[in-house]
């Protein structure tokens, strides 16, 4: 995964707007975990003069144009991006679908993050997690 692909995108969101609910708006003071103000069944609203944190969200579905539909965020209950400062990934699980990582096609995602990135961190609501490679001694 290409951290600098987010403009390159060769698929666009579709229907999916997940993750104008899970994460924070800082430049319209948007808490996590609530829905943005701009989101409509159609998208977003503002999506040509969107704020800068908004344009700098790089979803892993939408990056890699070989990840099958099923894994669409909305479709699954994962999103799956980068921290900020691009050395791990972090996996957002639907609050309204605990269960969405424990489950396909979401379950999917797991394997191949822990062998590429590590640690990985998991996020469901309130809730946080740090998980890491099992190491072999």
């Amino acid at each position: 995964m290409n951290p600098d692909m987010a403009e390159n995108r060769l698929r666009d969101c579709g229907p999916c707007t997940i993750c104008c609910r899970f994460f924070a708006v800082p430049e319209t003071g948007k808490p996590t975990n609530q829905w943005c103000e701009h989101c409509t069944d159609l998208g977003c609203a503002v999506h040509t003069t969107r704020p800068q944190s908004c344009r700098n969200f790089q979803c892993f579905w939408l990056l890699e144009p070989q990840m099958p539909e099923e894994l669409r965020p909305d479709l699954c209950g994962v999103v799956v991006s980068f921290n900020e400062e691009h050395t791990s990934v972090v996996i957002h699980v639907d609050p309204d679908r605990p269960d969405a990582l424990a489950e396909e096609p979401g379950s999917w995602w797991m394997e191949p993050l822990l062998n590429a990135y590590d640690p990985v961190c998991l996020v469901c609501g309130d809730d946080k997690m740090v998980v890491r490679r099992e190491t072999q001694d």
